[in-house]
């Protein structure tokens, strides 16, 4: 499923992608989250030449969790997976994930990726290569990015809807809540580009990364210093206090660092 908004020039591609897949029974369900530009009729010349396109539309920009929700609701394959409306897959992309859920008998597979340099070339990212019960894990660190993830629509259901108020890191707190009830299995093959030429960098939104990731951090709070401890949030809130200071919210940068310190005098086996 693909979340767009105002992508008109990229989400061509992106459904290119997706027809180019050597496994060929799918169903790519586009949900327009409010687009200003042409990114509606693009998305219905390619669902008019091809019945396995579909479009759903949001009256309002409601943001990407939204849009997923959508996807997901109207979504009948037993499978589900996310692609981004500005990056595309590689051909062997799905069929390189189910065969990994059927190998591993898992019902979440994510991969590595490839992503687009500044001269337009493509290299490894190095998505982190976690696996198995991997819960603690991304209670440590950010994993799987949504655009390499192939989750059980049955899995999906079983932790609710993806949830619309995370700003940024969205894909870390589903994963986390996934990997506390399933398994996962990792393709070493990179499966998707991730187009990086069109990631802003304005103080804005390293604003809204920041934010995104101390929202995660709370959501979790009481699981992190459970299963990983104090010295996990020490951490997590040193990276937040380095990502405030970028974003230019130097008083919030220094409340992080504050608590970083504090969870990093508490010892190992002190509650959070």
């Amino acid at each position: 499923m693909i979340p767009a908004f105002n992508r008109a020039a990229t989400i061509g591609a992106a459904l290119q992608s997706v027809q180019a897949q050597t496994c060929h029974d799918w169903e790519a369900i586009v949900v327009d989250d409010g687009s200003r530009d042409g990114t509606v009729s693009t998305v219905e010349r390619y669902a008019n030449a091809d019945g396995r396109i579909q479009l759903k539309r949001h009256g309002e920009n409601r943001g990407a969790q939204a849009a997923r929700n959508t996807g997901i609701e109207h979504a009948y394959g037993r499978w589900i997976a996310f692609l981004d409306s500005d990056d595309r897959w590689v051909p062997e992309s799905l069929a390189l994930r189910l065969e990994a859920a059927e190998k591993h008998h898992v019902s979440v597979v994510h991969s590595e990726a490839y992503q687009t340099c500044a001269d337009g070339s493509t290299a490894i990212y190095g998505v982190p290569a976690v696996e198995g019960w991997i819960y603690r894990e991304l209670l440590r660190r950010p994993g799987p990015m949504f655009q390499g993830l192939l989750v059980a629509k049955e899995a999906l259901e079983t932790i609710g809807s993806l949830d619309e108020h995370i700003v940024a890191l969205q894909e870390w707190d589903t994963a986390i809540r996934l990997a506390e009830r399933h398994r996962f299995a990792f393709v070493r093959v990179p499966t998707f580009v991730w187009d990086r030429h069109n990631q802003d960098t304005i103080t804005t939104d390293r604003r809204r990364d920041a934010r995104g990731y101390e929202q995660v951090v709370s959501k979790h709070i009481l699981a992190i210093g459970n299963y990983a401890g104090p010295q996990a949030l020490s951490h997590h809130y040193a990276i937040l206090a380095v990502r405030y200071q970028e974003a230019g919210e130097p008083s919030e940068a220094f409340r992080c660092l504050r608590s970083s310190r504090h969870f990093g005098h508490r010892g190992p086996d002190d509650n959070a």
